[in-house]
């Protein structure tokens, strides 16, 4: 061992007595030749002694209960490092007490001394880290579990939702199919019922027929024209694709057309500005113009005929609005109108089978847009709705979508 007359060697020794590690250093045969002050305390504080002269590896050797395997590990560890096998041995290990949680780090080194070779032993106490990481580690694990937890929850969920998708389009299919067989198999029965009575009407009204038989006569007429427009309304709403093929359309080139079905008046035409492009599909915006400008002008009877389209861009959105002068919705009845055979008005007032508004929202949706109504300052009733906007490189998206 070094002496301690110069000055170095005492620094040396209030260094080694100094660190807060628990350091011994052993001879080249395992023998504990010096400790420094936090070695003994340490042994004093847990019922020992320093073991100044005694044999660590005979120690280690020797340990019993849970400590063993770390005490041979760390035997075997200062042996590699004396018989030069291991430039450095390191490794962590609990060393609990009674009272508390503990973690050392042991870290063994080789120096050489007046010939001699010695090891260092140094125990650090790295309870404060090993805690943390401890900590970190069961957060992890916990963060994990309930990771995986509602990962397995969402992919069942996805599952379910897939299978609830596949039965919904599914009965969808077989909901439109029997709508269309219906349809199609009660126009046939309601245009000979129809047929005959106009053929009544125009034989026998006013000559052979009192007037009760007239009224009824006509009722039965009204009725069948009512019934087949009912069973028209129910095959396009069949018909209505749940993904349209779409392409860059103006609605105003549907106008003429549409108003010539409708039999608009020449006297009161229909305002209308430039619209932007949409993608769409014609045939159902057709429907949908058809529904909203027929609307207008069935509820603008015996009112002043002030209809207007118009249509702003956003984005990649088209908002467009129906505008009239007509008997307008009350606020509370804005939603309702858009149910399935909902009307607001009874049958003595207005034509219609309370399809239309239907009809309208489902090509929306199947667009990917909204459709709502409000007042305006005319009195009547705005018809909102929203199509996307063509783009260069929509049409591909949509159709492919």
């Amino acid at each position: 061992m070094p002496g301690h007359g110069t000055l170095p060697s005492r620094y040396a020794i209030a260094a080694f007595d100094a660190l807060s590690a628990h350091v011994a250093i052993l001879d080249s045969t395992g023998v504990v030749a010096a400790v420094n002050r936090a070695w003994a305390n340490f042994a004093r504080e847990n019922g020992g002694t320093s073991g100044l002269g005694s044999n660590y590896l005979d120690i280690c050797a020797n340990a019993n209960g849970p400590d063993q395997d770390d005490a041979l590990k760390i035997m075997m560890g200062i042996q590699d490092v004396l018989r030069a096998d291991a430039d450095v041995f390191e490794m962590e290990y609990p060393c609990h007490s009674p009272t508390e949680q503990r973690y050392f780090v042991a870290r063994v080194t080789r120096f050489e001394q007046d010939g001699q070779t010695y090891a260092m032993v140094a125990h650090e106490n790295i309870t404060r880290r090993k805690l943390a990481e401890l900590e970190v580690r069961l957060l992890n694990r916990t963060l994990e579990a309930k990771v995986q937890r509602r990962t397995q929850e969402l992919e069942a969920s996805r599952r379910e939702l897939s299978r609830q998708n596949r039965e919904l389009a599914a009965r969808n299919d077989e909901l439109s199919q029997f709508a269309s067989v219906a349809s199609h198999d009660l126009q046939e029965p309601l245009r000979t019922l129809s047929l005959h009575a106009d053929m009544l009407q125009v034989r026998y009204r006013g000559r052979q027929l009192d007037e009760r038989a007239d009224r009824s006569l006509s009722h039965i007429v009204d009725q069948a024209a009512r019934a087949r427009r009912l069973v028209q309304d129910i095959l396009t709403m069949a018909d209505i694709t749940a993904a349209p093929v779409t392409v860059q359309l103006d609605l105003k080139t549907l106008l003429p057309d549409i108003l010539e079905t409708l039999r608009w008046p020449e006297d009161r035409p229909l305002r209308c500005e430039d619209l932007p492009p949409v993608q769409a599909n014609p045939g159902q915006m057709r429907q949908l113009l058809t529904n909203l400008l027929g609307n207008a002008l069935k509820f603008s009877v015996g009112r002043d005929l002030n209809v207007t389209l118009c249509g702003t861009q956003e984005g990649d959105q088209v908002t467009f609005e129906v505008a009239d002068a007509g008997v307008g919705i009350a606020p509370e009845h804005a939603e309702h109108v858009f149910e399935m055979f909902r009307r607001l008005q009874n049958r003595t007032e207005s034509a219609g089978n309370g399809i239309g508004l239907a009809v309208c929202r489902k090509v929306v949706e199947r667009h990917g847009g909204r459709i709502w109504i409000t007042g305006n300052d005319r009195g009547g009733t705005s018809v909102h709705f929203t199509l996307p906007a063509w783009m260069p490189d929509a049409e591909s998206t949509l159709n492919s979508a």
